[in-house]
């Protein structure tokens, strides 16, 4: 059990991300295609996968 002081970050559906005005359309657009229907996202692992797949290079 979490205790009081410690932060619960709250879990997000990629519907939810999808609409959400916090990312642009083209963050949102790569965000389409990246999260699995279904699964539930923190705001940080959102980042963190935008972030992982901008930095990636391409081959």
């Amino acid at each position: 059990m979490a205790r009081k002081d410690e932060l619960i970050e709250k879990v997000y559906s990629k519907l939810q991300i999808l609409q959400s005005k916090q990312f642009t359309a083209q963050q949102r657009d790569v965000l389409e295609a990246l999260l699995q229907d279904g699964a539930n996202y923190t705001k940080s692992e959102v980042i963190s996968i935008s972030e992982d797949f901008r930095t990636k290079e391409a081959k």
